[in-house]
């Protein structure tokens, strides 16, 4: 009768496990005029190539990036904020216009990157351009030069910061 009880109270706690505990991740918004970047402060979509939107915990509107670059550095500031929810780009392996990209997006977790090619980021410097597809990502490279990168983990903050 005791071991039982034990098997009830243990089935009890389990079922009363907090599911308010699994937060959803928020989906990327399509990006409008309205979308001001966090660093500039200029407008994000009149920019060309891959841009950024960065989501913490406790908002409902995500923090606009002109670049990829920008807003993973963000991630290792340590005076910016480290609640982030999730960080989506444009996924440039279903964007060939570079200059022109389309509301498609990538989790910057789940990306592969292209890193020192001849395309560069909104404001004109050397962008992390990310593709959900490694193979997209070769094929850019062979049109544009650069080095593929297989995880946001493995882009150094000296990259990100200009530094050789």
């Amino acid at each position: 009768m005791k071991t039982v009880k034990i098997i009830l109270v243990m089935l009890f706690l389990v079922s009363c496990s907090d599911d308010a505990a699994v937060v959803t991740k928020p989906e990327p918004i399509k990006l409008s005029q309205d979308a001001i970047g966090y660093y500039m402060q200029m407008i994000v979509a009149d920019h060309a190539g891959p841009k950024a939107q960065l989501w913490l915990d406790d908002q409902n509107e995500p923090i606009w990036f002109v670049d990829v670059r920008d807003a993973i550095l963000f991630t290792r500031t340590p005076e910016e904020a480290d609640n982030i929810a999730i960080i989506y780009a444009h996924d440039m392996a279903k964007n060939p216009d570079y200059n022109n990209v389309q509301d498609v997006w990538v989790d910057i977790e789940q990306a592969v990157f292209v890193i020192n090619s001849k395309q560069k980021g909104g404001m004109g410097m050397p962008e992390t351009i990310p593709f959900s597809s490694a193979k997209s990502a070769q094929e850019f490279t062979k049109k544009y030069g650069g080095e593929v990168i297989n995880s946001i983990t493995e882009i150094t903050t000296a990259y990100l910061t200009f530094q050789p």
